[in-house]
């Protein structure tokens, strides 16, 4: 009986060796235990801990808003588990909305470790600066790659709370100065900026704007400032620049210069009936200005006339021409570009030729605001041109802005369509005398599907007709039968797994038809939101996904989006309606988008043993607190599928366990029923020993499900009842059964981390 109890002890050691084989973390749990320490029951073994592998989006998102002048600052609340976070960016115009397409945004930084980013926009701002025009939109996403975590998804910039919209601190714009309106003041004026506490006023005596210094301030409600002169100012040409300051005392870079002065009693007055001869797109290179000229009856005054102009683009008065002889009423003005109204102003200067002593007039009021202005712009084509997709089979839309003027009384204008199937290839009339139908500020019109397009003004009333346009190009199809791999083996150029033991996953597609490259995206959702992989599109069609953060039983979603030469292109697949794979395992549950890396030998054993020891916890006899009621025989089922066994026995002098897995399952992919099982085991993991508890673990367990392959367990050691060398032999497979990675050795300490 003695002998017997002894036995039974030393089987019982070996018995609890079974489960310690390769006990670690499966699926949200994770288990350590001491191999040193002598248990009687895996209940005292196991410690079973919850952990969360899937960070959440970080939260309380706050961008500036007119804050700074050069840059843009992100702060956001932290979020468990997060090491680092990647920030992105779509830049749009003022008034457009947010976007929420993921082909609009780009990644700007990965690896931000800190809870905030400070975007920086311009490096030497200037009041010119296109940025001072431009919104900028952010999202956030949180990672811990290396660590297990899934990244979470990105913040959603259309919410109150995540505030994901913001600009940059602009100088003043339209800044304007009164030129010859009173004899001792000069009015200064500005369009007023938003969170201007104050503002600034500077003024000099050079037309560069160097040397200015500062002349008053006034409170941010106000827009206008009054400088009085002295008598000795009066006449004086002077140039101002305006400064926002916010209430946390950031400054905008100064405003463009205006330049303005007093009137001095007895000056002259300034010509009448300014206009541009040739004003409404008549001129395709120069704009014609003439006035009526300014006399005298005082022989010895003599009047030069000196030409300014302002444009639709800013309001800062550029000289065209000065010292323009009296006898001289016109000037063409050549250096006029396309695109842009201007507005003239033409100042006399009376010059006493006995004292030599010069007056200047006011300058005409002829701006913008005046009801006789004096504007004009030469032919323009349309600044922009988009080509649309149509309804109608072998047609596109075409959409364009109206030229330059068209809103002017007495325009008309018609628009000229061409087209080429190269992009700098001859274009050739495709369409004429076209207007278009007006839809939210453009214009559209349906025609004949071609590769490329430009488009031209012409004025009715002249019969002349502009430049073309920029080409413009309808934007590709989606590539089809996009497709991603699935635990399969690659070329050994691109097989490196990254530090979670996953290797890369290969998309391939068929070109689309007119697609010059590719962008490819990707997402742990079939709906997105995705992640630009590429910064700059590839014109193959494949693509390695070599993701670091790529995470055993994720399965990744894949979308490609086709652009034509011009960079122009949103359509692409859509992962959650792709066809289905039919092929293998799976079919009829995955798309072909769908897919993720194989894993190496290690990672299998330990994705493998996930279902290994959620199996072993279900058993009873193994955890009696009787020695002798271990001994026998039991059944329990998978929670998914088939069974597993226990059968322990004493053998001669010492023991047998067998434990034979048949169909047996536990998980879901992802816990996702319909995504399919994750691991599916058949084959046994017996046991024998001798009485001093030492021996060797045998038999083979096939796998199928997302990770296919086999451990063999002939080379595991058992020593005084525990794991204590050798090692497993692991092969693993694609899901047609065809070999990734060959027979080799996992070492018996693997799942103890």
């Amino acid at each position: 009986m003695k002998h017997t109890i002894k036995l039974a002890a030393k089987t019982l050691l070996l018995i609890s060796a079974v489960t310690l084989t390769s006990c670690y973390s499966w699926f949200e749990t994770k288990g350590s235990y001491d191999t040193s320490i002598m248990v009687d029951s895996l209940d005292d073994l196991l410690r079973i801990e919850t952990v969360n592998t899937t960070l959440e989006s970080p939260s309380q998102l706050i961008v500036s808003q007119g804050e700074y002048p050069d840059t843009i600052k992100l702060t956001w609340k932290s979020v468990e588990n997060a090491k680092s976070y990647r920030v992105e960016r779509a830049t749009i115009n003022a008034g457009d909305e947010i976007p929420t397409d993921d082909t609009q945004y780009t990644k700007i930084r990965d690896y931000v470790y800190a809870l905030n980013y400070t975007d920086k926009l311009l490096d030497s701002p200037t009041s010119t600066s296109e940025a001072y025009g431009k919104k900028y939109v952010y999202r956030i996403c949180a990672e811990n790659i290396g660590k297990g975590y899934t990244s979470s998804g990105y913040t959603d910039p259309t919410t109150e709370e995540t505030n994901g919209e913001g600009w940059l601190l602009p100088p003043p714009s339209k800044v304007d100065a009164w030129k010859g309106k009173s004899t001792d003041t000069i009015q200064v004026s500005w369009q007023s900026v938003e969170n201007a506490q104050n503002y600034d006023i500077y003024r000099g005596e050079k037309e560069n704007g160097t040397g200015m210094e500062k002349i008053g301030s006034v409170r941010g409600n106000q827009n206008t400032y009054d400088n009085v002169l002295l008598s000795s100012e009066q006449g004086v040409e002077f140039y101002y620049k305006v400064m926002a300051i916010t209430a946390a005392g950031n400054q905008s870079v100064l405003s463009s210069i205006a330049m303005g002065y007093s009137l001095t009693q007895g000056a002259p007055t300034a010509p009448d009936n300014i206009q541009v001869t040739n004003g409404l797109g008549t001129g395709d290179k120069a704009l014609n200005i003439s006035w009526d000229p300014v006399t005298s009856a005082d022989p010895n005054i003599t009047h030069t006339y000196s030409l300014y102009r302002t444009s639709s683009q800013d309001s800062v008065f550029t000289l065209i021409k000065n010292n323009i002889p009296e006898s001289t009423t016109s000037w063409t003005d050549s250096s006029v570009k396309q695109g842009l109204i201007y507005y003239y102003y033409v100042q006399t200067i009376a010059t006493n030729t006995s004292t030599e002593e010069k007056q200047k007039s006011a300058f005409s009021e002829t701006g913008p605001d005046s009801s006789t202005p004096a504007k004009g712009f030469i032919l323009s084509a349309p600044a922009s041109l988009e080509v649309l997709d149509s309804s109608t089979e072998g047609k596109v839309n075409l959409k364009w802005s109206p030229a330059v003027g068209s809103n002017f009384e007495g325009v008309n204008f018609t628009y000229t369509v061409y087209s080429c199937d190269t992009e700098n290839g001859t274009f050739t009339t495709l369409l004429e005398g076209i207007t278009g139908t007006e839809s939210s500020g453009y214009l559209t019109e349906e025609i004949d599907a071609k590769k490329f397009y430009k488009i031209s003004t012409v004025n009715v009333n002249t019969a002349k007709e502009s430049d073309m346009s920029s080409a413009a190009a309808p934007m590709p199809p989606a590539p089809t039968q996009v497709t991603a791999s699935r635990t399969k083996k690659l070329s050994d150029s691109v097989m490196t797994a990254n530090d979670l033991g996953v290797y890369p996953v290969e998309i391939s597609w068929t070109k689309a038809e007119d697609a010059y490259a590719y962008y490819v995206f990707r997402s742990t959702s079939a709906t997105g939101p995705f992640r630009k992989l590429n910064d700059a599109p590839t014109t193959d069609n494949t693509y390695i996904d070599s993701y670091e953060g790529a995470k055993a039983g994720v399965l990744y979603y894949y979308r490609v989006v086709s652009v034509n030469t011009l960079g122009q292109g949103n359509k692409g697949n859509d992962p959650s309606s792709d066809s289905f794979d039919t092929s293998g395992q799976f079919k009829d549950k995955w798309r072909t988008s769908w897919g993720y890396g194989a894993i190496t030998r290690d990672q299998w054993f330990r994705e493998y043993n996930k279902t290994v020891k959620a199996s072993q916890k279900k058993l009873t006899l193994m955890h009696k607190s009787n020695d002798m009621d271990k001994l026998g025989s039991e059944t329990i089922n998978g929670d998914i599928s088939g069974t597993l066994s226990y059968k322990a026995a004493i053998a001669g002098l010492g023991a047998e366990i067998t434990m034979p897995y048949s169909n047996y399952a536990d998980f879901y992919i992802a816990d996702d029923s319909s995504l399919g099982v994750y691991f599916t085991l058949t084959g046994n993991t017996d046991t024998t020993s001798n009485m001093s508890a030492n021996g060797n673990m045998h038999g083979t367990v096939k796998c199928t499900g997302m990770y296919p392959g086999q451990a063999l367990y002939n080379n595991l050691e058992i020593k005084g009842g525990a794991a204590g060398g050798g090692y497993y032999a692991v092969t693993t497979n694609d899901l047609s059964g065809n070999v990734i990675l060959s027979e080799d050795r996992v070492d018996w300490t693997v799942g103890e981390e």
